[in-house]
């Protein structure tokens, strides 16, 4: 009994201590996205880009979907977990 006590125990330490890997995700494709925004500032807009651009939004917005109700202080959390990898 005391062995399933201490496993669980110690599952549940190292579940809290992991990272988010869906919500690193979620900020690789806003970083993806801005980045390639910012590029579209001193330059005339092609369909191509145009294309690119919504393809980016889109990866963006999926990956994120489950984070957008959540608290700038626990985005703050799961941030430091993702740039501690």
């Amino acid at each position: 009994m005391k062995k399933i006590i201490i496993i669980t125990s110690l599952l549940a330490l190292t579940a809290c201590n992991s990272k988010d890997q869906k919500f690193c995700e979620c900020l690789k494709a806003g970083e993806q996205l801005n980045n390639f925004s910012s590029t579209l500032f001193n330059n005339d807009i092609t369909p191509e880009m145009k294309r690119k651009m919504e393809r980016l939004k889109k990866e963006k917005n999926d990956a994120c979907k489950d984070y957008e109700l959540m608290s700038g202080d626990k985005m703050l959390e799961l941030k430091k977990a993702c740039e501690n990898d």
